[in-house]
């Protein structure tokens, strides 16, 4: 008997012993032997061995005494999650599609290290995925658990840190066809969207496939249909206006019937019926007739788009490599935009023998023709991205590969107005047949040669990433990763700008190799306990670029936890960076008649803005310096706090400028064109290098859940009854033929989620060249159309859900901020700018009364949203308290408030 029971301990002992000293990549469902061993009742899928290599944390029970494995899908590393959201926390966001979530969850997984626009590191199950296209169209309801996790976490995988980790843990066994309409309006008119998605997903353990088909059309929203004042200080109108060449007055008979001289009259409306009479002109005299052309131009493009993606993951057998865990993924999109920018004006001599003229000597007509089409600009961009993975175990460590390959082809044509060679000189020869007041004759319509911008970008890219244990220290393992991989990008860009035809070719190829370590130095209840848990960390990156020499990256930090949940951590990284072969060999592109505020003249201008890449880029430089924490004050709570301080300093920063200011102008000349009486003309927005750019930001959040209601979840790693759900708060219920499941919490749960970030900006100054004075763009300075960078930033989210119902509120504000009109100009003064959005839905398919009447109203669910719910503009005022033009609230945010209405098809 004693022996038997001490053979027990041993057991007990020796499972313990595997859980907590090998690597999550090495965890295996432990054997259990009967009848010493007792394992929780489940299903004989639950109990084979998985070939994914995942910790699938089966908990075992030794005579009371349970043995906790760590979670299942659990990362790579000693970072543990800042946030953890399971399956109620999530559904109560009411997202359709795991895209949708990442946009709601976008304030929870922005860094402050990167420079700006990345996105987070996307896992699955805690493990590498071939592309954002492999789970973008999943419903929320395959999701077990939902972590984030800080930068130092993309390490272990292979990637820089200065991306965010989320990592989704994907249900064992999970089928669902989801189909999805969605209406979207914008309440001042104008404006809809309209789109359809479904999605077709099935997980069986250690397999898993999915497609999902998307597509989208949205109108243009035309100036026309907001509140756009535009002047003009050209004689150009629909109808016309009458000027002579020389200036003198028009007729001296029309001078009488006014009874003062007349220089200039606008065209009146019968003239495009039959010949005028002098008498015609005399309501118009003295004044010309200015079309502000907002009915001709779109503040919003229309646009159409579909997509179809499909991915599908299988384990195999591959001799010596063992059981390879193998996904294979695929996308394909399609997109065109259409946006109109405005009129073509032509001037028609109109001589004093033309049947259509009524005065004594020749004049000119000056007219718009309207013909929208003279100058569209259309752009169609097909995209292909094909993404395979493979991964598996040798000797002890997880190695992942990983290939991509992705096409790119954008056609942009953009209209150069009427060619009116054959039309002027019809008018000029006074043909009886050509009434110049009328619309153009169709045989007379001639288009310009357009511009035209394509490019063809393509990408193959190979790597492989070792994970695993080096050595064993005496505070824990030393784990070590390493990633070598390849790839090769091609940009081909053709453009005819004016009739001038230039091609462009930029090949870049690059091999890269990475190596990050983690070391423990003290361990709780361990080596030098009394320190707590403290770690240290090292990265090094090289890459060699075929066409711009070798960059460096390194980096390092520490993270030390004193106490239990509690997290502070200290890093540093230098690193070079290349400008994307896009910035550097974009095609030109020329868009005519953009509004811009010229602070030289203090006024709003419309001029021609060129885009595309620059040749002569230089690759930038960056440090940065990074305090954080992160604290969970109460172990029942569900209460997360977390901080980060970051300092950076950029050398040879990449940057555009999208608006005029006298510090850009100074520094940068040639990119400013003006006529002979001063006026702006051009503005040259393709990227440049600036000298250097100096950061300092404090980003703090907290995240809160509370659950009331129904039965409380099971605490960590307390043994669970006999057949009893898994933690989490919520449990998963098998239903429907071939076991389809659906997420549900305990009957009658309620949920209640808050997330609260802060972005608290305490430097940001530019010095454009060396010996420039810094631009301080918290104070007075600006390099973007939106004023000056705001010093706080504040992001709220609330959910809460019960029982299939649940509403959210998403709110925003951002402060103030000033431009400095400099001598001459006026500054402008850039109001701050609150935003709430709320949303509601139900889950029509759990009010069993609703279906119980109603059987198709099974896995339905019905939302309802209203972003920017207060119609809240950007409003712009300059010393006089008037709003330039160039910055009216209908540029500044042409949709307002919008609404959505949306209903979803669980099946």
């Amino acid at each position: 008997m004693v022996m038997a029971l001490g053979g027990v301990l041993l057991q007990g002992f020796a499972a313990a012993m595997t859980v907590g000293t090998v690597s999550p990549s090495e965890a295996k469902p432990a054997e259990i032997k009967a009848p010493e061993v007792k394992a929780p009742e489940a299903k004989s899928e639950d109990l084979k061995p998985a070939l994914i290599p995942v910790v699938e944390a089966e908990d075992a029970v030794v005579e009371g005494v349970t043995v906790q494995s760590a979670p299942r899908g659990k990362t790579e590393g000693p970072v543990e999650p800042e946030i953890s959201l399971d399956e109620e926390a999530i559904k109560a966001y009411g997202a359709g599609s795991v895209a949708e979530l990442m946009t709601l969850l976008e304030p929870l997984t922005v860094s402050s290290r990167g420079r700006g626009g990345e996105g987070p590191v996307t896992l699955v199950n805690g493990q590498r995925i071939s592309g954002f296209q492999e789970i973008a169209g999943l419903p929320p309801e395959a999701i077990q658990r939902l972590d984030i996790l800080r930068e130092e976490a993309a390490l272990a995988y292979g990637y820089r840190a200065d991306q965010r980790v989320v990592n989704l843990v994907l249900k064992k066994d999970f089928r669902s066809l989801t189909l999805e309409d969605e209406f979207r309006f914008a309440t001042e008119g104008g404006r809809t969207f309209n789109e359809q998605k479904g999605n077709l997903f099935k997980v069986d353990a250690d397999a898993r496939w999915t497609v999902n088909v998307r597509y989208r059309r949205e109108t243009p929203l035309y100036e026309s249909e907001r509140d756009i004042v535009r002047t003009s200080s050209t004689p150009y109108d629909i109808q016309g206006n009458i000027g002579t060449p020389t200036g003198p007055e028009l007729d001296p008979a029309l001078s009488d019937l006014v009874g003062s001289v007349v220089t200039v009259a606008s065209v009146p409306t019968l003239a495009a019926g039959a010949a005028p009479s002098l008498a015609d002109f005399v309501a118009g005299a003295g004044t010309a007739a200015t079309d502000d052309l907002t009915a001709s131009r779109t503040l919003l493009a229309r646009g159409e788009e579909g997509a179809i993606q499909g991915a599908y993951t299988r384990n195999l057998v591959l001799g010596a490599l063992g059981n390879v865990t193998t996904t294979v993924s695929g996308n394909i999109e399609s997109t065109s935009r259409i946006s109109f920018n405005g009129l073509t004006g032509v001037n028609l001599a109109l001589k004093a023998d033309s049947p259509f003229s009524p005065f004594a000597r020749d004049v000119t007509l000056y007219r718009y023709l309207d013909v929208p089409d003279g100058l569209r600009r259309k752009t169609d961009t097909d995209k292909i991205e094909l993404g395979m993975t493979a991964l598996g175990m040798m000797a002890g460590w997880r190695w992942t590969f990983t290939g991509n390959y992705d096409l790119t082809d954008s056609a942009t044509r953009t209209g150069r107005g009427l060619d009116t060679t054959a039309y002027r000189a019809a008018v000029a020869a006074s043909d009886p047949d050509v009434n110049p007041f009328d619309p153009i004759p169709r045989s007379l319509l001639r288009y310009a040669a357009q511009d035209t911008a394509d490019s063809i970008t393509t990408n193959v890219k190979a790597e492989l990433t070792m994970n695993g244990t080096v050595t064993e220290l005496p505070a824990g393992r030393l784990r070590a990763t390493v990633k070598g991989g390849v790839d090769s990008r091609k940009v081909e860009a053709e453009s005819v700008r004016s009739g001038a035809f230039t091609r462009r070719t930029l090949t870049r190829d690059r091999a890269t190799i990475q190596a990050s370590a983690d070391a423990p130095i003290a361990e709780r209840d361990g080596v030098l306990g009394f320190l707590g848990g403290v770690s240290v960390n090292g990265n090094v990156l090289y890459e060699q670029f075929s066409d711009i020499g070798g960059l460096m990256t390194a980096g390092g930090g520490l993270s030390w936890s004193p106490v239990k949940r509690m997290n502070l951590s200290l890093n540093y990284s230098t690193e070079e960076g290349e400008p994307s072969p896009q910035q550097v060999n974009d095609p030109v592109l020329l868009t005519p008649n953009v509004a811009m505020y010229d602070f030289a003249t203090s006024q709003t201008v419309n001029v021609t803005r060129i885009e595309g890449g620059n040749p002569n880029l230089n690759a930038d430089s960056r440090q940065v310096v990074k305090l954080g924490f992160n604290y969970r004050p109460f172990e029942k709570r569900e209460l997360s706090l977390w901080g980060n301080y970051t300092a950076s300093r950029v050398e040879d920063q990449i940057a555009s400028f999208p608006a005029v200011s006298p510090e850009l102008e100074a520094a940068f000349p040639s990119r400013f064109v003006r006529d002979a009486t001063g006026r702006l003309t051009s503005v040259d927005t393709r990227p440049v290098n600036f000298a250097h750019a100096d950061r300092q930001e404090l980003r703090w959040g907290l995240n809160y859940n509370l659950r009331w209601g129904g039965p409380p979840p099971a605490a960590p790693g307390a043994a669970r009854p006999s057949g009893a759900p898994r933690p989490g708060g919520g449990g998963v219920q098998v239903s429907g033929p071939g076991g389809m499941m659906r997420s549900g919490g305990p009957p009658g749960q309620a949920i209640f989620n808050v997330s609260l970030n802060h972005l608290w900006r305490l430097q940001d100054e530019v010095v454009i060249r060396d010996g420039m004075t810094p631009l301080d763009l918290l104070d007075g300075a600006s390099l973007g159309r939106r004023g000056g960078t705001p010093r706080h930033e504040v992001n709220l989210q609330a959910n809460l859900a019960k029982d299939g119902l649940g509403c959210g509120l998403r709110s925003a504000w951002r402060s103030a901020t000033w431009v400095d009109g400099g001598p001459r100009g006026d500054d402008l003064f850039f109001a701050d700018i609150p935003t709430v959005s709320l949303l509601g839905f139900a889950d029509l398919g759990q009010r069993k009364d609703l279906v119980k009447r109603y059987d198709w109203l099974k896995g339905s669910r019905v939302t309802l949203a209203v972003d920017n719910l207060f119609d809240e503009k950007q409003q712009v005022r300059d010393d006089q308290g008037r709003t330039p033009q160039a910055y009216q609230e209908d540029y500044m945010d042409a949709m307002g408030r919008t609404v959505r209405l949306s209903l979803r098809k669980l099946l």
